[in-house]
């Protein structure tokens, strides 16, 4: 397999290699398996591919992320070559006008990519979707993740402190990557609520701010619900200031089978979690309720404009303890894409 990108001549010592990415800014700050030809070659000739193929420019540098420069970063993400076809498909998603990648990567506040699987290939990857889903110790959710990060930065150029702004960051800049647990859920899956059919792979990308706990550990849905609203209401949060986005919520399977047990659909959960999670608009601090989407006929502020923009899905432990919510970045809008079958 012939590929195209410099090539480095380097002492074969790791230490040496790892200094020498880092020095010239190659890396998120943790060491890297070294991009060999050996190794990217394996990675593209498992998408059977031409390497030079590009599959959309990634902002602000407009960097090509051809095949081969995805290879290039997965292979020092530490990925394996079965996971291209969703790090391709993250690509071309991440890229939609609508996610506003641009926006994301240069902005102050600390978001990230979330890259959540859905469909056969979570499986096939191992990917967790169970407990401790967006935490350590699984090689695909951590290194898919991190892969994207080394892309954002290698291609897209977002250094942080010159061209990303971020004023904190956050831990998910690192790695921010998950699956869904759907043979445990009473409702159809994430990807196919929003239209892909059932039985397919894909991948949904949001932008979060972060994460947020809600300790919601009883078997009251309404009370399970109103816990959840109310952390959704959080005032300083960019989607309550903006009146627009797409929170999202996991729910943990001990809770969604609650839920569904009381009769609540999908659709029923987002329209309670809407409804409750209403403040009144006047008693946000003036400067934060001046934006036209929080000055409504009613005088409610929430943190979406419809129940169907609070995103549901669900993952993590069963016991009916804990969920997520986490507030996204305003002005992007989740993005769907199907994975390819190499």
């Amino acid at each position: 397999m012939t590929t195209t990108s410099k090539r480095i001549d380097i002492s074969d010592d790791y230490d040496a290699i790892y200094e020498y990415a880092y020095a010239n800014g190659w890396t998120d700050g943790l060491p890297i398996v070294p991009p060999t030809e050996e190794r990217v070659g394996r990675m593209i000739g498992y998408v059977g591919r031409e390497g030079s193929e590009v599959i959309a420019e990634i902002p602000p540098a407009m960097g090509d992320a051809t095949i081969e420069k995805i290879a290039v970063n997965a292979v020092m993400a530490g990925c394996r070559p079965e996971y291209m076809p969703v790090l391709i498909a993250t690509v071309e998603a991440m890229v939609e006008p609508k996610f506003s990648l641009y926006g994301l990567q240069d902005t102050t506040n600390p978001v990230a990519p979330l890259v959540i699987v859905n469909g056969p290939i979570r499986r096939k990857l191992d990917i967790n979707c169970g407990a401790g889903l967006l935490g350590p110790c699984w090689r695909s959710n951590a290194t898919i993740g991190r892969a994207v990060r080394l892309m954002l930065l290698n291609i897209g150029g977002a250094t942080p402190g010159s061209v990303d702004k971020a004023t904190h960051g956050m831990p998910g800049k690192y790695t921010f990557c998950c699956g869904e647990n759907e043979e445990d859920s009473p409702w159809e899956p994430l990807h196919v609520s929003r239209g892909l059919p059932a039985g397919s792979s894909a991948v949904t990308l949001i932008a979060p701010s972060g994460t947020i706990n809600v300790n919601a550990a009883n078997r009251d849905p309404k009370e399970i619900v109103l816990l959840i609203a109310q952390t959704l209401a959080q005032w300083g949060s960019n989607s309550m200031v903006y009146g627009m986005g797409e929170p999202l919520v996991i729910l943990n399977t001990g809770h969604a089978v609650v839920l569904a047990a009381a009769g609540y659909s999908k659709a029923d959960v987002q329209m309670a979690l809407w409804q409750d999670s209403g403040v009144v608009a006047s008693i946000i601090p003036y400067k934060s309720r001046s934006r036209p989407a929080l000055e409504r006929p009613d005088g409610i502020a929430r943190a979406a404009l419809r129940p169907e923009d609070i995103l549901i899905m669900v993952g993590g432990a069963p016991e009916p303890l804990h969920a997520v919510v986490l507030h996204p970045f305003g002005s992007s809008t989740a993005v769907t894409k199907q994975i390819a079958d190499f």
